[in-house]
């Protein structure tokens, strides 16, 4: 792996001290004595530098010759080298279940596109057995020894005469170990009801992780086909993109079995698996097969997957105008996965807690999740598989679709979970948050080029605000001409790849039948991709005039980023007024005007939170709109109530003139909020204030006294049993209430949850599942050691990942810092905390109290390289991990400690942007107690007296 980049961390807090150089103290005779002696002093130091920089320049040379004769195949860069291409892969895996090791070999036809010595791919963790290179006549052509250059991931193989331009094969045999971890060719493995432990073996080969399983050109522009023949025992099923072409039983009781050939796609789309899972089967309308897999104990939890799918592909094809291109779209529920679930083109992999459901024992919330990511990957198969991004610095080309799509497809299939509100809570307000500090990165980052920065692209910039820009420009053009164009995109580039301008370039053909003057698509939108954060909106009126102006959103001490574009953007702004009805207007440079009616009383811009930015007001504005949200809230869309106070608790960090109090005044109309996602999406929002100030145990009591004024009514209007036929955002959202009711020590959310669990415990009654992550974190938390221990108990023995999960943040939500330890242990083995679910473990853990923040802090440095080389050199979210531990910091003293333990690692891997974010985070975090703790405890302490 290459070495990154070495972490360079600020030290907070701290003040550069007014140095003098006592020379300027002396006199002008001694200042005169020591410039002769300086001058003489320089020229000789000038000979002597001037000999060691030749000297240092020969001994560069020479290692320089001596690399390049040790490795004649040497490149300059981590990219291969473009002189041969792929075109087809026969792959023959015989992997076995009981050693965990396997043999393979691939045969590669190739193109030679350029003369070359060297036949140069990516293998890494292989031992190569047999290389055999082959002309198109099939003559051996003659090759030096194979060089297995671990540290860059290739396999190098030097000719002994040079390649010509024309066809070649590559023949390599190999063998391999289905690994442990949750990358490449891996061991999943899972327990029956009835206590018989099973093993199975998938791939997960995004981004970079093919390799890790046959050698391969593994770019996403190294498109091919593929020809894949699997060996399993006759107790398991094999399973690849494409359907079984034909099996064969060998000499030894194997099953050989070959799969039909694939169409032309990236390398990190391939996958296969040997499974002993059952599956349902439905056709779509246009006669595509969809098949949803799991172990057999959960076959009934696969209804829903598969309806939801069904529906899913025949909207997609409806919509993309482009039908499905494969014979079948395998669905598989995998015990053992790292992400949320994955595209694999034809097979794609989900994670238990994304695709099964049970309507009596999983969650609404879950519900969601599930048909929200099956939409997202079947997206996926148009966005990223048919057409794929040139390279991984466009990765929001695959994820920013596919994230946009999940939202607007599963509103078509369930319109009661109102999944465009859910968008603005998990896409619109958590990108902003993400895009806020100096550590975030363009859209399309042309830094991605080693496997941890590329890792590093999979993010919330990538997904949410990757989507929420998309939105934005659907919003511009329109449904009808936005999908024409992205059918005009889809149908060029299709099989091939694609950069973003050439998105731009198709959507702009389309425009220009309908929109007159044109817009020029890749200039508004390479405002969005090609720099980092946002835009503030501040609006100034004068009579009927308003001046709105833009500026990048940015603390007053961070770290300025320049920009190709000199942080302008193209903005399109949407606003209303009390006399006037949505319009949208542009702003292309820094400022511009409108008109308005003199008697006009307010304006509110962005709305409905159709563009990414905030929105900032004279202080007359903000009052007229916080007293109409006390008085009239109704007056603004479900959406604009949660964005102005949204923005308000943003802006209040950045412009003083912003009172961080009136965001708390603002939200006192909460307690007449019906609309749960509002309702939920405003108290995110409060947790960058109260979030902050919570850390301080002095003031906890007036964090509890607010968060109970607003939540008391709420509980009264929605009740806290659930009632049949109520909306489904009720039932999804009343656990949360109450969950954090009960947080803020609610008597009465309280003893519920206890005597609900009382009643499971004597009865067996199973706890409403809408109740259950509110009933066991209220008793893991309120209970007796006991009842915490019987907790534990449930968790080691249940099966459903949805409710292991509750029951994990259950489990960490425990004051008892005893408990908490323990707790920690549990990381260490996988057996106890399953490696999918560790990250996530520890950071429920973390997030507890500050107490339990700084134990988990000193367990994750005593076990750094037990985590690190678990985790540490890809994309399982173990900088998430880190970024939230030490975000959470605000003593200086804190800060040092992660500044020096950091600083004295050498490398970091996919950690290293993590800990640069959570020092950004804690260091504001400081600040902001600095600046408004005494406003924010005074407004507080005179309002909840």
């Amino acid at each position: 792996m290459p070495k990154p980049e070495e972490l360079r961390l600020t030290e907070f807090g701290s003040e550069d001290s007014d140095y003098e150089d006592d020379i300027f103290n002396s006199s002008i005779i001694h200042n005169y004595n020591k410039k002769q002696q300086r001058c003489t002093r320089t020229r000789l130091f000038g000979s002597i530098m001037l000999s060691l920089t030749i000297l240092l320049a020969v001994i560069v040379v020479s290692l320089s010759l001596y690399s390049l004769n040790k490795d004649p195949c040497h490149l300059p860069s981590g990219r291969l080298p473009g002189t041969i291409i792929p075109g087809h892969y026969d792959i023959w895996i015989n992997p076995d279940l009981n050693t965990l090791n396997f043999s393979g070999k691939v045969d590669i036809s190739i193109e030679v596109l350029n003369s070359t010595s060297c036949i140069i791919l990516h293998s890494l963790n292989q031992n190569i057995t047999h290389v055999k290179v082959k002309n198109e006549a099939g003559d051996i052509l003659p090759s030096k020894e194979h060089i297995t250059d671990s540290e860059n991931e290739f396999l190098k193989i030097p000719l002994k005469e040079k390649l010509q331009k024309g066809k070649i094969s590559l023949l390599v045999h190999y063998n391999g170990v289905i690994t442990e971890g949750l990358k490449g060719f891996y061991r999943s493995y899972y327990t029956t009801k009835t206590n018989e432990t099973r093993v199975v073996a998938v791939t997960q080969f995004e981004a970079t992780y093919a390799r890790h399983a046959f050698p391969c050109f593994d770019e996403p522009a190294y498109k091919a086909t593929f020809s894949i023949v699997l060996i399993r025992d006759t107790s398991h099923t094999a399973l690849s993109n494409m359907p079984e072409e034909s099996s064969s039983v060998l000499e030894n009781g194997n099953v050989e079995v070959r799969f039909q050939k694939t169409v032309k796609m990236s390398t990190y789309l391939v996958a296969f698996m040997i499974v002993d899972f059952s599956y349902r089967e439905a056709t779509t309308s246009s006669n595509k097969l969809i098949r949803v897999w799991s172990r057999a104990d959960t076959h009934d939890q696969t209804v829903y997957a598969l309806e939801c799918a069904v529906k899913i592909m025949q909207y997609y094809e409806k919509t993309f105008g482009i039908p499905f291109p494969l014979p079948k779209q395998d669905l598989v529920a995998v015990p053992d996965f790292n992400s949320g679930a994955m595209e694999n083109w034809g097979l794609i992999t989900y994670r238990e807690t994304s695709i099964l459901y049970d309507p009596e024992e999983t969650s609404s919330a879950f519900k969601r999740r599930v048909v929200s990511v099956i939409a997202h990957e079947m997206a996926h198969q148009w966005f990223g598989n048919l057409v794929t991004m040139e390279w991984w610095n466009d990765l929001w080309l695959n994820e920013g679709f596919a994230s946009y799509m999940e939202y607007v497809a599963s509103d078509i299939v369930e319109p009661d979970m109102d999944m465009q509100m859910y968008l603005q809570k998990n896409g619109m307000q958590r990108a902003l948050s993400a895009d806020s500090f100096s550590n975030s990165h363009p859209i399309s980052n042309k830094e991605a080029n080693s496997v941890v920065t590329i890792a590093e692209m999979f993010d919330a910039i990538s997904y949410r605000k990757g989507a929420c820009i998309i939105r934005m420009l659907n919003q511009v053009l329109g449904d009808k001409v936005f999908f024409e164009g992205i059918h005009s995109y889809l149908s060029k580039y299709e099989y091939s790849n694609a950069v973003q301008q050439q998105l731009y370039d198709a959507v702009n053909e389309t425009t220009a039948s309908y929109i007159s003057p044109p817009i020029d698509i890749g200039r508004f939108m390479n405002t969005w991709t090609l720099q980092m954060g946002y835009p503030v909106i501040t609006v100034k009126r004068q009579g009927g005039i308003v001046n709105i102006s833009q500026s990048k959103y940015k603390f007053a001490d961070s770290t300025e980023i320049s920009s190709p574009l000199g942080y302008i953007w193209e903005v399109p702004i949407w606003y209303r007024t009390d006399k006037a009805p949505e319009t949208m207007v542009w702003l292309v440079k820094e400022s511009t005007t409108i008109s308005l009616p003199s008697t006009t009383e307010w304006i509110i811009l962005n709305t409905n939170a159709r563009g990414f930015y905030r929105v900032n007001y004279e202080t007359d504005n903000w009052k007229k709109i916080i007293n109409i949200l006390l008085t009239n809230h109704k007056t603004f869309s479900k959406v604009d109530r949660m964005k102005i106070i949204d923005d308000l608790t943003s802006i209040s960090q950045i412009k003083p003139e912003v009172d961080v109090t009136w965001a708390l005044q603002a939200a006192k109309y909460l307690k007449n909020e019906e609309n749960m996602y509002t309702l939920t999406g405003v108290l995110t929002s409060l947790s960058r204030i109260f979030g902050k100030l919570s850390v301080l145990k002095e003031y906890q009591y007036l964090v509890r006294r607010y968060y109970l004024s607003v939540l008391e009514p709420v509980i009264t209007r929605i009740g806290m049993a659930p009632k049949p036929d109520e909306p489904f955002t009720v039932s999804m959202f009343r656990g949360e209430v109450l969950s954090l009711a009960a947080q803020y020590g609610h008597e009465e959310c309280i003893e519920y949850a206890l005597r609900l669990y009382k009643e499971h415990k004597e009865t067996g009654k199973d706890v409403d599942a809408n109740l259950y992550s509110f009933v066991y974190e209220t008793v893991a938390t309120n209970g007796t050691v006991e009842q915490w221990n019987e907790v534990l108990q449930e968790y080691k023995t249940e099966t459903l990942q949805s409710k292991q999960r509750y029951l994990m943040k259950a489990l960490a939500s425990s004051t008892n810092m005893d408990i908490i330890r323990k707790m920690l242990e549990f990381t260490l083995d996988d057996n106890t905390i399953k490696q999918q679910d560790a990250r996530i473990f520890l950071m429920y853990i973390s997030i507890g109290s500050y107490d339990a923040n700084l134990i988990t802090w000193d367990f994750l440095r005593q076990k750094w390289e037990f985590f690190y080389q678990k985790y540490g050199t890809t994309n399982s979210g173990f900088d998430v991990l880190l970024e939230s531990v030490i975000g959470q910091f605000y003593k200086q003293h804190d800060l040092e400690e992660v500044r020096i333990f950091f600083g004295n690692k050498s490398e970091l891997g996919s950690a290293e942007h993590g800990v640069k974010k959570g020092l950004e985070a804690a260091y504001h975090r400081q600040k902001w107690l600095q600046l408004n703790r005494d406003k924010v405890v005074s407004w507080l302490e005179k309002n909840f007296p």
